[in-house]
Protein backbone atom coordinates (compact mmCIF):
# COMPACT_ATOMS: atom_id res chain seq x y z
CA UNK A 1 0.00 0.00 0.00
CA UNK A 2 1.06 3.25 -0.95
CA UNK A 3 2.31 5.34 1.81
CA UNK A 4 -0.22 8.29 1.15
CA UNK A 5 -3.28 6.25 1.07
CA UNK A 6 -1.88 4.54 4.33
CA UNK A 7 -2.00 8.30 5.53
CA UNK A 8 -5.38 8.71 4.40
CA UNK A 9 -6.78 5.95 5.89
CA UNK A 10 -5.07 6.44 9.47
CA UNK A 11 -6.22 10.29 9.43
CA UNK A 12 -9.86 8.97 8.81
CA UNK A 13 -9.96 5.92 11.90
CA UNK A 14 -8.57 8.75 13.69
CA UNK A 15 -11.26 10.71 13.13
CA UNK A 16 -13.64 7.76 13.63
CA UNK A 17 -12.41 6.70 16.57
CA UNK A 18 -12.51 10.28 18.03
CA UNK A 19 -16.30 10.88 17.27
CA UNK A 20 -17.00 6.87 17.78
CA UNK A 21 -15.54 7.58 21.87
CA UNK A 22 -17.75 10.45 22.04
CA UNK A 23 -20.71 8.39 21.07
CA UNK A 24 -20.14 6.04 22.87
CA UNK A 25 -19.92 7.75 26.26
CA UNK A 26 -23.32 9.37 25.40
CA UNK A 27 -25.07 6.05 24.39
CA UNK A 28 -23.54 3.54 26.60
CA UNK A 29 -23.65 5.96 29.84
CA UNK A 30 -26.55 3.82 31.07
CA UNK A 31 -24.11 0.63 31.40
CA UNK A 32 -22.56 2.65 34.24
CA UNK A 33 -23.34 1.40 37.90
CA UNK A 34 -25.86 4.10 39.69
CA UNK A 35 -22.56 5.70 41.61
CA UNK A 36 -20.79 6.38 38.81
CA UNK A 37 -23.52 7.91 37.33
CA UNK A 38 -24.35 10.11 39.77
CA UNK A 39 -20.73 11.33 40.33
CA UNK A 40 -20.51 11.95 36.50
CA UNK A 41 -23.98 14.00 36.71
CA UNK A 42 -22.85 16.14 39.36
CA UNK A 43 -20.16 17.31 37.27
CA UNK A 44 -22.40 19.17 34.79
CA UNK A 45 -22.59 21.86 36.99
CA UNK A 46 -21.50 24.97 35.36
CA UNK A 47 -19.90 27.31 36.24
CA UNK A 48 -16.59 29.97 34.73
CA UNK A 49 -13.95 27.57 35.13
CA UNK A 50 -16.80 25.05 32.86
CA UNK A 51 -16.86 27.87 30.33
CA UNK A 52 -13.46 28.00 30.37
CA UNK A 53 -12.97 24.68 29.82
CA UNK A 54 -15.79 24.27 27.19
CA UNK A 55 -13.93 27.08 25.15
CA UNK A 56 -10.34 25.21 25.50
CA UNK A 57 -12.43 22.25 24.20
CA UNK A 58 -13.71 23.49 21.22
CA UNK A 59 -10.24 25.06 20.29
CA UNK A 60 -9.01 21.68 20.48
CA UNK A 61 -11.89 20.12 18.10
CA UNK A 62 -10.91 23.02 15.63
CA UNK A 63 -6.95 22.26 15.76
CA UNK A 64 -7.63 18.92 15.51
CA UNK A 65 -9.63 19.58 12.12
CA UNK A 66 -7.45 21.53 10.60
CA UNK A 67 -5.00 18.87 11.58
CA UNK A 68 -6.76 15.96 9.82
CA UNK A 69 -7.37 18.39 6.86
CA UNK A 70 -3.80 19.60 6.89
CA UNK A 71 -2.49 15.59 6.76
CA UNK A 72 -5.11 13.97 4.54
CA UNK A 73 -3.97 17.06 1.95
CA UNK A 74 -0.31 16.68 2.89
CA UNK A 75 -0.01 20.35 3.89
CA UNK A 76 3.95 21.26 5.55
CA UNK A 77 2.44 22.39 8.63
CA UNK A 78 0.16 19.83 9.45
CA UNK A 79 2.50 17.69 11.41
CA UNK A 80 3.11 20.41 13.56
CA UNK A 81 -0.48 21.40 13.97
CA UNK A 82 -1.21 17.57 14.96
CA UNK A 83 0.98 17.12 17.66
CA UNK A 84 -0.28 20.77 18.91
CA UNK A 85 -3.50 19.38 19.17
CA UNK A 86 -2.40 16.10 20.87
CA UNK A 87 -0.88 18.36 23.27
CA UNK A 88 -4.24 20.35 23.64
CA UNK A 89 -6.24 17.13 24.29
CA UNK A 90 -3.35 15.93 26.64
CA UNK A 91 -3.41 19.63 28.70
CA UNK A 92 -7.43 19.36 28.98
CA UNK A 93 -7.50 15.72 30.19
CA UNK A 94 -5.04 17.22 33.15
CA UNK A 95 -7.17 20.22 33.57
CA UNK A 96 -10.24 18.00 33.40
CA UNK A 97 -9.89 16.56 36.58
CA UNK A 98 -11.46 12.94 37.52
CA UNK A 99 -13.43 11.33 34.63
CA UNK A 100 -15.98 8.39 34.85
CA UNK A 101 -15.87 6.34 31.24
CA UNK A 102 -17.68 3.43 30.15
CA UNK A 103 -15.68 0.36 28.28
CA UNK A 104 -16.55 0.87 25.23
CA UNK A 105 -15.94 4.86 25.33
CA UNK A 106 -12.36 3.87 26.76
CA UNK A 107 -11.63 0.84 24.00
CA UNK A 108 -12.43 3.75 21.51
CA UNK A 109 -10.39 6.57 23.14
CA UNK A 110 -7.00 4.01 23.45
CA UNK A 111 -7.89 2.51 20.10
CA UNK A 112 -7.48 6.57 18.33
CA UNK A 113 -4.16 7.44 20.44
CA UNK A 114 -2.67 4.28 18.81
CA UNK A 115 -3.51 5.08 15.33
CA UNK A 116 -2.24 8.62 16.24
CA UNK A 117 1.09 7.18 17.36
CA UNK A 118 1.43 5.56 13.87
CA UNK A 119 0.33 8.78 12.61
CA UNK A 120 3.10 10.44 14.12
CA UNK A 121 5.44 7.93 12.86
CA UNK A 122 4.20 7.49 9.95
CA UNK A 123 4.65 11.42 8.95
CA UNK A 124 7.99 11.81 11.06
CA UNK A 125 9.75 8.58 10.87
CA UNK A 126 8.96 6.36 7.20
CA UNK A 127 9.79 8.25 3.58
CA UNK A 128 6.25 10.39 3.36
CA UNK A 129 8.02 12.68 6.05
CA UNK A 130 10.21 14.20 2.98
CA UNK A 131 6.37 15.11 2.05
CA UNK A 132 5.72 17.59 4.68
CA UNK A 133 9.62 19.20 4.93
CA UNK A 134 10.36 22.19 3.27
CA UNK A 135 11.83 22.25 -0.32
CA UNK A 136 13.98 24.45 -1.20
CA UNK A 137 13.57 26.50 -4.59
CA UNK A 138 16.56 26.53 -6.80
CA UNK A 139 19.02 29.24 -7.47
CA UNK A 140 18.11 31.77 -10.22
CA UNK A 141 14.45 30.78 -10.16
CA UNK A 142 11.95 33.56 -10.20
CA UNK A 143 9.01 34.53 -7.53
CA UNK A 144 6.60 33.99 -9.83
CA UNK A 145 8.07 30.79 -11.25
CA UNK A 146 7.81 29.71 -7.13
CA UNK A 147 3.88 30.34 -6.87
CA UNK A 148 3.10 27.84 -9.85
CA UNK A 149 5.44 25.22 -8.95
CA UNK A 150 7.96 25.35 -11.91
CA UNK A 151 11.38 24.96 -10.92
Amino acid sequence: MNNKHLLWFLVAANVLFTFASVGAEGFFGWTLPPALAAYRHERFAWGFSEALRLMALAVTALVAFAAWIGLASLWRHARGLFLFSLGLGILDRLIAGPSVTTSIGAAFRMADSVVAGVIIGLVYFSDLARVFEKRPVAEGTAAWQVGRGVS
